[in-house]
């Protein structure tokens, strides 16, 4: 009879034990989903960073070949005129 609640309570206790270290444990369930969490916020960090880099292949393209865009982005960001022509600033 002593034998048998021994056993009893010392199984229990080894599942215990065991639950406890597969869900707590280094490399356990709980590290396991935030390493999930971790992979899926990069995932999407990845997405935006690619789509960015094809808006900026696409923004490097059109600067190399399209002359025009080219001087319209020279003129809005960097204030460039031509030859000849006169800036006028006004400030409020």
């Amino acid at each position: 009879m002593l034998e048998d609640l021994t056993r009893r309570y010392g199984f229990v206790a080894l599942i215990g034990i065991l639950l406890f270290l597969v869900l707590f444990s280094e490399n356990g369930i709980l590290d396991y989903m935030k390493l999930r969490k971790q992979v899926r916020v990069m995932d999407l960090s990845i997405s935006r960073f690619e789509k960015e880099n094809v808006t900026l292949k696409t923004e490097i393209d059109r600067l190399q070949k399209d002359d025009r865009y080219l001087e319209e982005v020279a003129r809005k960001r960097f204030g460039f005129i031509r030859e000849g022509e006169k800036l006028y600033r006004i400030e409020k």
